[in-house]
């Protein structure tokens, strides 16, 4: 087996590089100058509502809450290889940007290659000279947006009331593969339900989109070409996010629940000291919140297992398949249960949600395991 590249990934929130067989977090300046601003506006403004003159306002310093959630707020959304550097997207509730980091010395001065205000990037692909990414908007879309790399302004070059992911620029720069899924609106514009979404190829000179496949079953996430021009997809059922109308044994089922809550909330005034003691809360967090992780439009349990491998199984649904298309256009299942995928020359490397997996030659490799790893990046 080859050594592997470096990979670059998403640890909770936090960015990683893996080589040399180890891991290690790699710090974000900008990430931290947010938190520590925000912090700083608190401590700056204390003065102004408390002590004995200001409690007689009855009001609450406005920076409390933002010190509260800075490292919450403040996101680094993605993560690429770029020149044997890395650039990542980081976003607040106030901007957004990119910036380039250098994932072989974690102290070197970080670069801002772009930040403005209303700026959402949320996934990034480096090809050349050219960088695609996904940017969010106010509305509820999403669109792809292309730029150079000498170059602080980017091309939105796909539109609609549509959520488009997952960029892919083909090794030409002619070419995006990319995920769409429309939106189900009400009367007053507002968001009922999100469409299957669909894979399509976008040829940047002629501006024609081309559905390579599309299911009203399934959504497909996160395409990606093998060295060998293999297409590749990750593809799960589709759920339109529309609540069922409730059974009369879905009612049962939620008095049961309400009278559980009640019975704990009655030992917990009883015994508020035993309760605390087997009940631990994190960072301000129920312990049933800090299992919680959004992925793709979907809450994921990262507590429990898929039990398939036995154990330190991944978190990611069995259900979520990566799939390669066969040279007759349809596709054949490669794995189970991946949440995202790379290609380091021959071999696979892939995540479950906890793991990251090298696969080559049928034989699979452990590489690194964490809380939660939902993005990684092969840097070549």
């Amino acid at each position: 087996m080859q050594m592997t590249n470096r990979i670059l990934f998403l640890s909770d929130g936090e960015m990683m590089v893996y080589e040399d067989g180890k891991a290690r977090r790699l710090h974000s300046a900008r990430k931290a100058l947010y938190i520590r601003t925000a912090h700083n506006l608190e401590e700056r403004n204390a003065w102004k509502y408390e002590g004995a003159g200001a409690k007689f306002q009855h009001q609450a310093n406005p920076y409390e809450y933002r010190s509260r959630t800075a490292e919450a707020d403040c996101q680094i959304r993605a993560i690429a290889p770029w020149k044997g550097r890395l650039l990542y997207a980081l976003t607040t509730p106030e901007i957004g940007g990119l910036f380039v980091k250098d994932a072989a010395d974690d102290d070197a001065p970080e670069s801002n290659w772009l930040s403005e205000r209303e700026f959402r990037p949320v996934d990034l692909h480096v090809q050349g000279d050219q960088v695609a990414l996904a940017v969010d908007s106010v509305l509820g879309e999403r669109h792809i947006a292309v730029m150079k790399e000498d170059s602080s302004r980017y091309e939105i070059v796909t539109q609609g009331d549509t959520q488009d992911s997952a960029p892919f620029l083909c090794p030409d720069g002619r070419y995006i593969y990319l995920t769409s899924a429309g939106w189900a609106r009400d009367e007053q514009g507002r968001i009922l339900a999100k469409g299957p979404a669909s894979l399509l190829r976008l040829d940047l000179r002629g501006g024609e989109m081309e559905e390579i496949a599309t299911d009203d079953a399934y959504d497909y996430l996160r395409p990606k070409l093998a060295p060998d021009g293999g297409l590749y997809v990750i593809r799960r059922p589709y759920k339109s996010g529309i609540p069922k109308r409730m059974t009369i044994i879905d009612r049962a089922k939620n008095i049961g629940a309400t009278l559980k809550g009640l019975g704990k909330l009655l030992q917990a005034i009883g015994d508020p000291e035993g309760t605390a003691k087997r009940t631990p809360r994190v960072a301000g967090q129920s312990a049933e919140a800090a299992q919680k992780r959004m992925l793709e439009g979907v809450m994921l349990d990262i507590s429990k297992g898929r039990a398939e491998d036995g154990g330190d199984e991944g978190c990611i649904p069995a259900d979520w398949l990566l799939m390669r298309q066969t040279p007759d256009g349809h596709f054949e299942e490669v794995h189970k249960g991946v949440a995202d995928y790379d290609f380091d020359g021959d071999a696979l490397i892939f995540t479950d949600g906890r793991r990251i997996i090298r696969l080559e030659d049928g034989k699979k490799t452990v590489l690194h395991k964490a809380v939660f790893i939902p993005r990684i990046a092969v840097s070549k």
